[in-house]
């Protein structure tokens, strides 16, 4: 595990995008979880630098499997709850179809997480209480429920946004659901004033610039 600052990590041993790991010092709360292939070498890795039994909680930003590929064998293995937003959580089951004609096309290629078999949906709007100081807020765009997480000014925004040379960046727009959305929720972070924004792809980076 990489100590990015006081009780925040980066998982080396995810796959596919980035995780994190939180420790308040009562709870600890994992930010997505890697494709579906990487799961033994992640759970090894909290193991055997953090152990298993103090994870309770697993918050998802988004369906997308290299978010949410490893998150139902992580479940099993620490019995936490898993969080996601409602939207997504009814794309995960295959419930709703993806939102965008790409979308549903990757969904043909790419390997389909394993639905985890409890899921905390998160509203659509407004924010929830993981654990005493961390917080997940609905940041919907690139995917229709896509949430952020956010504890101690650190704010990981999943694929919400990237960081580039201080500046908070979008994705590419083939892979977002709703631009309006996306726009608002970039503006939505960056009003949190973070003083870490961490991604999941490339690396966390401080703001620098409006």
């Amino acid at each position: 595990m990489q100590l990015l600052t006081d009780g925040v990590y980066r998982l080396r041993k995810a796959t596919g995008a980035n995780a994190y790991l939180v420790d308040t010092g009562d709870s600890s709360v994992v930010i997505d979880t890697g494709t579906p292939g990487g799961a033994s070498a992640l759970i090894a890795e909290l193991r055997d630098e953090h152990g298993l039994g103090p994870v309770t909680d697993i918050v998802l930003t988004h369906y997308d499997p290299d978010h949410a590929g490893s998150a139902a064998a992580l479940q099993r293995e620490t019995g936490a709850r898993v969080w996601i937003g409602a939207r997504d959580a009814d794309i995960l089951r295959s419930q709703t179809p993806p939102p965008t004609r790409f979308r549903r096309f990757l969904a043909r290629v790419w390997r389909a997480s394993e639905v985890p078999a409890s899921l905390h949906e998160l509203p659509d709007a407004g924010e929830t209480e993981i654990v005493p100081g961390v917080r997940a807020i609905a940041a919907p765009g690139h995917t229709p429920g896509h949430v952020i997480v956010e504890y101690r000014g650190v704010v990981f925004a999943g694929d919400a946004v990237m960081v580039s040379k201080g500046r908070l960046r979008q994705m590419p727009a083939v892979l977002t659901s709703d631009k309006r959305q996306a726009l608002e929720t970039e503006h939505l972070i960056a009003s949190l004033r973070p003083r870490l924004v961490c991604p999941g792809h490339g690396a966390p980076g401080r703001l620098t610039a409006p």
